[in-house]
């Protein structure tokens, strides 16, 4: 199972799963994420993980679903979520009850209810909840708390599952996190901004990013219509003439009912709307960036920094999916002295913890000839990279690292030469003032010796200032 390949990394992932759920929750809610994680072990290795949010809750009619079947959710819009349509949560069940025979306990909250309480295990042959228990039980307040038990070494997850949280709040700033486990350890972390990102803005596909899945079930859902009007209302920034345009393309009769077409015909359109250049680049509303005051204030609260740079790229596209980068180089002591930048990674405001080696974005920083923009890398420097999109383009099912992506690649590329130009010129001036500073005090100081010596031979008893002279040669204050 991607992500739960031994006990270690189960507990992780484990923690993981439940808390992006969370956020997702909250952001739905436009509140202030408060989660809290408690993590037991009740056998040596068996170990219970709860996650407690104060997000939307979930329908109670919805929850079976939700917690107990592979690939729920849907891909009619696209929209920046930190989870994969209910998968990794379904998995974190799923490892749950294979290891521990035990099923999973939701006790959620919405607006329009007072609680309810389901225990439920996964038909892992068909794919199907299967509710073991489900009762009304009051809630104080609006959110879901989720329970899995499991075999784990907390022991050996529990440094991964706190720096996991402490750069959560970094990509979450706005998040405040409680890491309660064994009753032995407390942390309260995060808080760093008192500002809600503004609501995403969930839009329809763009048709360079439909396969032949999506298309299937975009026409399970509109399959009376002709296909100008499928085109129309299936697909962003999509209109009449741009439809029109397109079916001439492809030699179609835009009255023809889209469920009429044969798989062949399926297969043309799907693999011709991915490669017609006509359509208009894909919508950037449904993003959400950290962006530039955010990402600096939680970077400077988590670490000791010394300097911080931060850059943005323009909204970009790879095969149809929107994606914006931002990231910050930054030096301080907190950080590990190497031949290159220390790499912290995010994707759609998740940390990326493993597999950093197989990263397309190592890749593209060892591109990079940082002594060229006068980093010196005998001093502690870190790379700080968020990348936000419709789609991310994992490398693995485990979600740990990105793919190559050329679009993606060359967008990094472009972005860490800037950064690299912003922070060479700021150690630029820094070397610069430092000497003009060690120039100006050897002048102050000789200017002193003379003015005591001028003053002697006068036969005066007060010695003038120089302060001013070294302020007119230098144009600038002197140190005391």
């Amino acid at each position: 199972m991607a992500g739960f390949g031994n006990h270690t990394q189960a507990v992780y992932s484990t923690v993981r799963e439940l808390v992006e759920n969370s956020l997702d929750s909250c952001d739905d809610a436009q509140t202030h994420p408060l989660i809290d994680i408690e993590i037991r072990n009740l056998t040596s290795d068996t170990i219970i993980v709860t996650v407690t949010d104060n997000g939307t809750g979930v329908p109670p009619e919805q929850v079976p679903q939700a917690f107990g079947r592979v690939l729920y959710g849907s891909k009619y819009s696209q929209q920046q979520k930190r989870g994969t349509f209910g998968l990794g949560v379904t998995m974190a069940v799923l490892y749950g009850q294979i290891t521990t025979d035990s099923p999973v306990t939701i006790h959620t909250r919405t607006q329009t209810s007072k609680g309810v309480l389901y225990r439920l295990l996964v038909d892992v042959e068909n794919n199907l909840p299967l509710v073991e228990d489900k009762k009304e039980l009051k809630r104080d307040a609006v959110g879901t708390t989720v329970t899995i038990q499991l075999k784990g070494d907390l022991k050996r997850s529990q440094d991964r599952i706190i720096e996991y949280l402490r750069l959560s709040t970094i990509s979450t700033p706005h998040a405040t996190f409680t890491l309660k486990i064994d009753n032995e350890l407390q942390m309260n972390l995060g808080g760093w901004s008192e500002k809600v990102p503004e609501p995403i803005r969930p839009s329809e596909p763009h048709p360079r990013s439909v396969d032949m899945e999506v298309l299937r079930r975009l026409i399970s859902k509109h399959g009376e219509k002709n296909l100008n009007d499928f085109l129309c209302s299936s697909f962003q920034k999509v209109g009449p003439r741009t439809s029109a345009r397109f079916l001439r393309f492809m030699n179609l009769n835009p009255n023809r009912i889209i469920a009429e077409l044969t798989r062949d015909e399926l297969s043309q359109l799907a693999h011709a709307l991915r490669k017609y250049d006509g359509f208009e680049s894909p919508d950037s509303k449904c993003l959400s960036p950290i962006g530039k005051t955010d990402f600096l204030n939680a970077t400077t609260s988590v670490f000791n920094v010394k300097l911080a740079e931060y850059a943005r790229r323009g909204t970009s596209e790879w095969q149809g999916n929107p994606f914006v980068i931002e990231a910050i180089l930054a030096t301080g002591d907190d950080f590990p002295r190497s031949d290159i930048p220390t790499l912290y990674r995010f994707v759609n405001r998740v940390p990326l913890l493993y597999d950093s080696n197989d990263d397309v974005l190592t890749k593209v920083m060892k591109r990079v000839s940082w002594s060229r923009y006068s980093v010196s890398l005998s001093e502690p420097v870190a790379l700080f990279f968020h990348l936000c999109s419709t789609k991310i383009p994992f490398k693995a099912a485990g979600k740990q690292s990105l793919a190559s992506i050329t679009e993606i690649e060359h967008e990094a590329y472009q972005l860490l030469k800037e950064l690299g130009r912003k922070l060479g010129k700021i150690n630029a001036r820094s070397k610069r003032s430092a000497r003009e500073t060690k120039k100006m005090r050897d002048f102050s100081k000789s200017f002193r010796q003379i003015a005591r010596f001028s003053t002697a031979l006068a036969g005066y008893d007060e010695v003038p200032s120089t302060d001013n002279l070294v302020k007119q040669l230098f144009e600038v204050e002197p140190d005391e």
